[in-house]
């Protein structure tokens, strides 16, 4: 290397220190006047010492360094120029750090500008004019390919590339050939690093291990190559080998020497990533979380930092971008096209469905069936019969997943890595493995707490279960999501969600014996926060609703019911039963489960039980409601003999199975003994309970309509007007039951001619069932009856919706052979024809089955 004497005036000391300190990085000698004499000294002497010894004098140019006053300055200029003309070869060196017209002498000498640059293309400058001239040692880009980069490209299935010119990349991995359905990821990834304002342009890549980050972060760098000078991917998942690959940058760029120490080659690089980082990205790849990186991103730097993490917390100090799993039309395209099988597409999309979308497993899965010529369908076979077992063969691992890690491994290793984090994640994950893949409210763990092992539930008190949530977040293997109730958004249940493939994998390694224990404390917990009462009231149904999907798994999931289990597992039944019943109104649903609960109740407490009794009368009850009145009576009959042998004659459990035959007898229009059961059971509840209970207000409702059908309108009226009294005092305004008895004195009113007061009651009754159960068969009844006004006021017009709305309900709910369905479907074609719709009418009655006439 050179030594270099820099001639400069006092004005330009600044710049003077600046370079002398750039030469010596770049490994000359810098002699300057300030830096080597000290008060006292003979500048005379340094400077023809200095001067002569020299190879080269750089000199600072500016206005202030041509002014002839300058004595020094223009001694030392014309020197150099002079021993340039008798022969020192690129003696003199020309550094122009302000705008100004060179003299002549310095005209025809190669120069280099500094003025108007930044730092680093300053420094960039400076070292690419100390070097000899040459020629290009390798391939020159083609000039007109970035002009030619902003055209217009043709749409297509995969992501496209441009040239790779310009970057210099170290990075590690291949884009795989079939890169699909991250379009918009890229967009989105772009416009979050280049719309940073006034801060460091830093994007984290997060979500499920397996879902493609690293290669989405490899596609960014290679689709954005001509957007960048310097590519550098650096290995996150430890410290070690993220410092490492740091002082790789700066070997690499001669900012350290090889042998140089770790310490002070990366103190060197973030120095010089902070003053020079303009056209640098860098790429922390696989990083454990925020904290383990944030100390080496470099301070107020210009380069662009792009992370990718299974972790979720990064908003303190980089925009985040969530990568999802693929939808099921992509992942069939990667599986179509992966393997060349055009024609399986179905079985294509049913495969993507299996594996939830997530990228590492479909790879895998292509792996596999191409290693063993097998079919799409094939593979989806063997792997519904063991899961994690297919998921975990290495011959299938991708070549560019961290360390070909399949997935099975890849999220067994993440689970013992959460467990270091917190003694109650795995666990956590065990017991919500167990459960089915729908979010989990979280209050199952902490309500149902103490229904766990003892030291789960010790590990999960206070806020042990939020850190067991976030020990398994930190390493994508659940996610947390706050769920607003479908029909009331203000209320908002926090919970837990497991990938598909995660729960398959954590259950293949718990025994039998295991599982079975763990489902005990499931169903405990669960019966410990299902709400109480879901038959009758409206108010616990949100509860249910969040609820439902995971008790029905859990309590279907096993054919033998332990008695240790029994009450807890009934308990659900009956909740999950009456809530389809009541709320939804799917019968057909509620059949299974009834049916479930008399075989067990059967089994374990045989035919004289009061939960025989109870089930049988449930039976027979829907069968009612679904319309098969001649299957109900056996049921009836059963559970009256078994409850008047258990409880009494005289007991309110008799009192219901009473009530309900006379249900059976009002539909076949046995009003007299309809009458019968309902008077008895009146008086039964009235002994028991008094005259103020809900019960006594059912058998009065229930007698009102029969005593209305035997003509009594005044007793009719006495006791819908008296169940309505009780109703709204016992349960409110607003619940269904009310709602019931104002449709029954609307039916009294229409019989007696008071429009106007029926239509009254319906719309009150309406408005509560449109409130708590809109898509119900009940709501149906209340929309046909207000529509049955409404014609019967002359407004044709106003009643149609309400019929068509009816109609669309019943079919639904009960199908279209129903005889509600059938009964409201022939009121709705009534109404058709006298509106003189021809079509409509045909068109009703084909779609129901109606015969005309």
């Amino acid at each position: 290397m050179a030594e270099i004497f820099v001639s400069y005036t006092s004005d330009d000391k600044g710049w003077a220190d600046w370079i002398g300190l750039e030469l010596e990085k770049l490994g000359h000698e810098a002699r300057l006047f300030d830096w080597e004499v000290s008060g006292g000294g003979n500048v005379a002497k340094w400077m023809v010492d200095r001067h002569d010894e020299a190879d080269h004098v750089l000199c600072v140019v500016s206005p202030s360094y041509l002014d002839k006053t300058k004595r020094y300055s223009e001694w030392e200029g014309l020197g150099a120029m002079l021993a340039a003309v008798n022969g020192r070869k690129n003696f003199v060196l020309p550094v122009f750090v302000e705008s100004c017209e060179a003299p002549t002498l310095l005209a025809t000498t190669k120069r280099c500008d500094l003025y108007g640059l930044r730092e680093g293309e300053a420094r960039a400058r400076l070292a690419e004019y100390l070097k000899p001239a040459a020629k290009p040692s390798g391939r020159v880009p083609f000039p007109g390919a970035r002009a030619a980069k902003g055209g217009t490209r043709p749409p297509q299935a995969a992501v496209s590339f441009p040239d790779k010119s310009r970057a210099l990349s170290n990075i590690p991995i291949t884009v795989p050939r079939f890169f699909l359905g991250r379009e918009e990821v890229l967009k989105d990834l772009r416009a979050a690093l280049v719309e940073n304002k006034d801060r460091v342009a830093i994007t984290t890549l997060f979500g499920l291990r397996g879902v493609g980050k690293t290669t989405l972060a490899a596609a960014y760098a290679l689709h954005h190559r001509g957007d960048y000078l310097v590519t550098w991917w650096i290995r996150a998942e430890s410290d070690s080998t993220l410092r490492a690959d740091l002082v790789g940058l700066a070997v690499r760029f001669g900012w350290a020497a090889e042998n140089e120490k770790e310490g002070t080659a990366l103190a060197t690089v973030m120095d010089r990533l902070r003053d020079e980082g303009e056209g640098i990205l860098l790429i922390f790849d696989n990083a454990i979380d925020a904290d383990s990186v944030e100390p080496y991103f470099p301070a107020a730097t210009d380069a662009h930092i792009l992370v990718t993490s299974n972790a979720h917390a990064w908003r303190g100090i980089a925009t985040q971008l969530r990568i999802d799993t693929w939808p099921p039309a992509i992942g069939a395209d990667y599986l179509v096209s992966r393997t060349g099988r055009s024609g399986e597409r179905q079985a294509a999309l049913s495969l993507s469905n299996a594996l939830g979308g997530l990228p590492l497993a479909h790879e895998q899965a292509a792996a596999y069936c191409e290693r063993l010529e097998v079919a799409l369908a094939t593979y989806r076979e063997r792997f519904d019969k063991a899961p994690a077992a297919i998921l975990n063969d290495p011959r299938d691992a991708p070549r560019t997943f961290h360390n070909r890690l399949t997935a099975a491994k890849a999220f067994t290793l993440a689970i013992e890595e959460a467990a270091k984090l917190h003694p109650a994640a795995e666990s956590l994950i065990t017991y919500a493995a167990l459960l089915a893949p729908e979010p989990i409210p979280l209050y199952l763990f902490s309500e149902g707490r103490e229904k766990f092992s003892e030291a789960f539930a010790s590990r999960i008190e206070n806020d042990g279960l939020d850190e067991a949530v976030a020990a398994l977040r930190a390493f994508a293997l659940v996610e947390r999501e706050l769920i607003a109730d479908e029909h009331y958004p203000s209320i908002a249940t926090a919970c837990l969600r497991l990938h598909r493939l995660v729960r398959e994998i954590v259950n293949a390694k718990g025994t039998p014996d295991e599982h079975s224990q763990h489902w005990r404390e499931l169903i405990r917990s669960l019966a410990t926060v299902y709400p109480d009462g879901v038959f009758d009231d409206p108010a616990t149904w949100p509860r249910a609703r969040r609820l439902d999907a995971i008790a029905m798994d859990l309590v279907l999931s096993t054919k033998e019911i332990a008695e240790d289990i029994r009450n807890e597992w009934s308990f659900l039944m009956d909740g999950l039963a009456s809530y389809r019943h009541r709320s939804l109104g799917d019968y057909a649903a509620v059949r299974p489960l009834l049916e479930r609960m008399l075989e067990v109740a059967e089994k374990l407490d045989g035919d004289d039980h009061d939960s025989t009794a109870s089930c049988l009368n449930n039976l027979g009850l829907l069968l009612l409601d679904l319309g098969d009145f001649i299957g109900a009576r056996p049921y009836f009959d059963r559970a009256i003999a078994i409850s008047e042998r258990v409880n009494g004659v005289n007991h309110p459990s008799t009192a219901v199975c009473v009530n309900n035959l006379g249900l059976f007898h009002r539909t076949q229009g046995e009003f007299g003994a309809a009458r019968a059961c309902y008077e008895r059971a009146l008086g039964i509840d009235e002994e028991f309970y008094g005259s103020e209970h809900r019960e006594v207000a059912t058998d009065l409702n229930n007698l009102g309509f029969v005593l209305l059908k035997q003509g009594d309108v005044s007793g009719s009226r006495e006791c819908y007007e008296r169940a309505l009294a009780i109703r709204e005092k016992a349960l409110g305004p607003d619940h269904p039951e009310t709602a019931s008895s104002l449709n029954n004195l609307a039916g009294l009113l229409d019989d007696e001619g008071d429009l106007v007061g029926a239509r009254a009651y319906h719309e009150r009754a309406l408005a509560i069932r449109e409130k708590v159960t809109p898509d119900h068969p009940d709501t149906a009844v209340i929309l046909n009856n207000l529509a049955g006004i409404m014609k019967a006021q002359g407004d044709l017009a106003g009643a149609r919706p309400y019929f068509d709305r009816a109609v669309a309900i019943c079919e639904r709910s009960l199908g279209r052979d129903h005889p509600t369905t059938q009964a409201i479907g022939r009121n709705a074609v009534t109404l058709l024809q006298e509106l003189g719709l021809a079509a409509e009418t045909l068109a009703l009655r084909q779609k129901l089955g109606l015969k005309s006439g």
